[in-house]
């Protein structure tokens, strides 16, 4: 199959939806030699904040010297953004060969009597299987959903990280938050270290199943944790520094001048016109495996302060048996990854624009967290669009401040709740239902140039789903 031919097989397989368990994928990795085990991995769960702390791994592993893997989902515009090697997606050409590999397989398997392996499953196998023919040393696997009964969840990793466990994903996952929880800690193996950020009855639930495992378990706030050591703002590097822009300047130079000029009380460089904003951050410990680290992340979002501490927790537990991961790696790493979509300022002429992956409560929450902290004065106009099985009341509860001016718009699903719905259900001054998200984007812009002309400063932020993001993102870059 080429690469359009291999998109129209995966569309078919949408017939198979969601079907959790693991015997249908580990017969299709028996019948491929189990490429994941060729081999290290880092397992990765989570409600939230997954494959943000997947992507931090996977950027400190490069910076370490390490080819490495990352497969994540779901894909903000195409399927080759779930497998990346050495921090590039894999191309058209080698995803559709490895999908055309499982493809035959799974025919053979289903002549053979077996039940046919779900979309997600035969994209977990031909990420296994690039990993394996681009001899990566490490992968870090990111959890499709649950952990339990994940396809992904066949591997032995190094660690196993559980960022967090909210409310969802429940009539997959137990219908309880303790089911929840029971599947996410169902990717810890016996002896497998543990990393968690959770809290309450999930946190219990975690270390019981470590107990029993004998894993010993890190948990965020009590083994090690992470602050902001100073505000955003913004701060310039006199031009002679680097005449051309970062991209022509040694990293021994951008770290000495930014080192230079990080006693100021901000976190956003500007060289030559080309904007990096950075967040400046504390990670400590308390065991001896792990240590003390000031660094500079390059996400934004409070949250991705908190899912660094769980990347630099993972990084350092490696690091006891890798000496290539040292803490000068783990520094350039944090001040390099990249994650779209998650906080991610598109800065626009005179104001900036958040593109915002939140989709549930919990994540709307970090999200509003996050604008109250990096802007507290600016007036915010959103552009915003749902799936009608989320909690999309909660959500916009949460999100909304009554003086905020709200486009709802439809993401592209078939899943997508009716803007008008939405609209009932905002308690602000001024909002507005316009199906079409190209028309609510520009009408956003629109409400961003009046509220300016107010001679207010403005934000405006794009949230609610990943399918609206990725639609939005890909008209703005």
């Amino acid at each position: 199959m080429n690469y359009s031919e291999s998109l129209q097989y995966l569309d078919k397989l949408n017939v198979f939806g969601v079907n959790l368990g693991l015997e249908r994928v580990k017969r299709l990795l028996d019948l491929m030699d189990n490429p994941q085990n060729e081999y290290k991995t880092i397992h990765v769960t989570g409600t939230n904040g997954k494959g943000s702390v997947a992507a931090m791994v996977a950027e400190i592993l490069k910076k370490s010297g390490i080819k490495a893997g990352l497969y994540t989902s779901p894909h903000l515009n195409a399927y080759t953004e779930r497998v990346i090697i050495d921090g590039d997606e894999i191309s058209q050409e080698k995803m559709a060969m490895a999908i055309t590999v499982v493809r035959d397989l799974c025919d053979f398997m289903v002549d053979g009597g077996d039940e046919h392996p779900t979309q997600f499953e035969v994209l977990t196998a031909a990420a296994f299987y690039l990993f394996m023919k681009e001899k990566v040393e490490y992968a870090v696997i990111e959890v499709g959903l649950g952990g339990l009964l994940d396809s992904t969840n066949v591997i032995v990793p190094e660690v196993s990280v559980i960022t967090n466990v909210t409310f969802e994903h429940a009539d997959k996952c137990g219908g309880t938050l303790e089911g929840i929880a029971e599947h996410k800690a169902g990717i810890i193996k016996p002896g497998v270290p543990v990393i968690t950020g959770a809290t309450g009855v999930p946190l219990d639930i975690i270390k019981n199943e470590a107990a029993n495992k004998g894993s010993v378990l890190y948990v965020a706030g009590q083994d090690f944790t992470v602050k902001p050591l100073k505000p955003l703002g913004q701060l310039s590097i006199p031009p002679n520094l680097g005449n051309t822009g970062v991209g022509n300047m040694t990293p021994s130079m951008v770290d000495l001048q930014i080192e230079a000029l990080s006693a100021l009380p901000y976190g956003k460089c500007e060289v030559e016109g080309d904007k990096a904003k950075y967040q400046l951050v504390e990670f400590t410990s308390c065991t001896d495996q792990m240590g003390q680290l000031d660094y500079r992340l390059s996400l934004m979002g409070l949250y991705q302060i908190y899912n660094s501490g769980l990347a630099l927790a993972t990084a350092m537990l490696l690091a006891i048996n890798d000496l290539r991961i040292t803490k000068a790696s783990i520094k350039k790493a944090m001040l390099s990854v990249k994650w779209p979509g998650r906080f991610e300022i598109i800065q626009q002429k005179d104001y900036d624009m958040v593109i915002d992956g939140a989709h549930n409560p919990a994540g709307i929450a970090q999200l509003r967290e996050s604008l109250d902290y990096y802007y507290p004065d600016e007036k915010r106009i959103f552009v915003l669009g749902i799936l009608r099985d989320k909690d999309f009341v909660q959500m916009l509860e949460i999100l909304l401040r009554p003086e905020d001016k709200v486009i709802f718009t439809a993401p592209l699903s078939e899943r997508a709740a009716s803007p008008a719905e939405l609209l009932q259900h905002a308690n602000v001054d001024q909002k507005e239902a316009i199906d079409d998200a190209k028309m609510a984007l520009e009408r956003g812009k629109e409400l961003v140039g009046i509220t300016k002309a107010e001679d207010h400063n403005a934000v405006m932020i794009c949230a609610g789903s990943l399918y609206l993001i990725g639609f939005l993102r890909k008209l703005l870059i």
